[in-house]
């Protein structure tokens, strides 16, 4: 019963990613790792799932201080601690809440594409880090049952970070990237707890899991804590401290009302003096005219002075000699031939009818031919010569 519900969750799952996939053009590529999150690069599979891997587990969330860490060495029930971010930065009293969590028989289960010196040094690790994320993930894990590596691939992101070197006295390697280094591992406490660090938390999202039969990664992952752990707390707590400081100071002065009003105000003043005192100052701006184009003033001169003489035929010619240098030099079109090929480039480039580009073809092959052009004619090539010039 427990896997024909389980199938059913994971089939409806593909069905609202298919939907989804045929609705949008592209993927969202957005990494969130947020356990709500049904986009490819969320964990909402991972979550969902914990009552199939611990079904006799009390799973609980929790967004501030983790409560597991309130416990005393007295309570012997087992207890899990799960920790999915992009960033995973403690200080060193909140790892050392982990560490005795970890010693009174409990279980840490960590993943996140970034760690702080402070876990790493107080749990004697190296590592490696890969700051760039790659387009398609090669990982293994090692199967609990047959002890054997076995291999997972999919065409999403992978940040193929990993463990410098292992004490394989102290840590158990669990998993391995592509080029077999260790990038998952079990570091085990007395009383049968462990500390779980895993490099590549992308394994864990809806992405990777519902691809082919990856969820057997997520099953095999979860395998490793014990079956008899009956409360399972999924931690959203160290997504929000991103430093060793937590910008400690800050957050006193805006955690408190009237410290707070009074911080918003002091930054408004020196705002409002930072802005008059600036404009007390500023200097008047002298304002200096426009550059004149003195070739538009010559070509206008000059077409004047055709018109005048009543030189039509000669100064249609430069109008199109002109137009169709403007064509040369924008569309990157040879002119030399006006033919239906050239008009259907020409509509094509600019993205005009063809009819309209075929009638400005029309008239300069007309122009051309005559001997005498009337002045109404010379007009009626300027305008449409202008109009076809304006919209392209």
């Amino acid at each position: 019963m427990k896997n024909l519900l389980r199938y059913i969750f994971v089939l409806s799952c593909i069905t609202v990613a298919g939907s989804s996939c045929n609705q949008q053009k592209s993927m969202n590529r957005r990494v969130r790792l947020w356990r709500l999150d049904g986009i490819p690069y969320g964990t909402k599979y991972a979550y969902d799932n914990l009552p199939f891997i611990f079904p006799e587990a009390d799973i609980r969330t929790n967004p501030g201080y983790p409560r597991a860490f309130q416990l005393n060495s007295g309570d012997d029930t087992l207890r899990a601690l799960i920790i999915l971010s992009p960033s995973f930065a403690p200080d060193s009293e909140e790892m050392n809440s982990i560490i005795r969590f970890a010693s009174f028989g409990n279980q840490v289960f960590i993943s996140a594409l970034d760690f702080n010196d402070t876990v790493m040094d107080m749990l004697h690790l190296k590592w490696a880090k890969n700051s760039f994320p790659e387009d398609s993930a090669e990982i293994s894990l090692m199967n609990p049952m047959t002890n054997r590596f076995e291999n997972f691939s999919y065409p999403g992101y992978s940040l193929n970070s990993y463990f410098k070197s292992v004490d394989t006295a102290a840590a158990a390697v669990l998993g391995k990237d592509r080029d077999g280094n260790p990038d998952f591992i079990r570091i085990p406490f007395p009383q049968g707890g462990a500390i779980f660090i895993h490099l590549n938390p992308f394994a864990f999202t809806n992405f990777f899991l519902l691809h082919k039969k990856n969820m057997k990664y997520y099953d095999e992952s979860f395998s490793y804590l014990p079956s008899g752990t009956r409360v399972v707390e999924w931690s959203d707590f160290f997504r929000y401290t991103t430093s060793e400081a937590h910008f400690s100071a800050l957050r006193f002065i805006l955690g408190n009302r009237s410290l707070r009003w009074a911080f918003w105000l002091t930054l408004l003043l020196f705002a409002l003096l930072f802005l008059m005192e600036a404009k007390r100052k500023q200097r008047p701006i002298t304002e200096i005219a426009p550059l004149k184009n003195a070739s538009v003033d010559f070509v206008k001169t000059v077409g004047r002075l055709y018109f005048q003489q009543k030189n039509n035929q000669n100064l249609a010619a430069k109008m199109v000699a002109a137009f169709l240098e403007n064509i040369r030099s924008a569309y990157n079109l040879s002119t030399s031939v006006l033919n239906d090929e050239f008009v259907h480039k020409l509509a094509f480039r600019t993205g005009k009818p063809l009819n309209e580009v075929k009638q400005i073809i029309n008239l300069i092959h007309e122009v051309r031919l005559k001997q005498d052009l009337p002045d109404r004619e010379l007009m009626d090539l300027h305008f449409q010569i202008s109009q076809f010039n304006k919209s392209a």
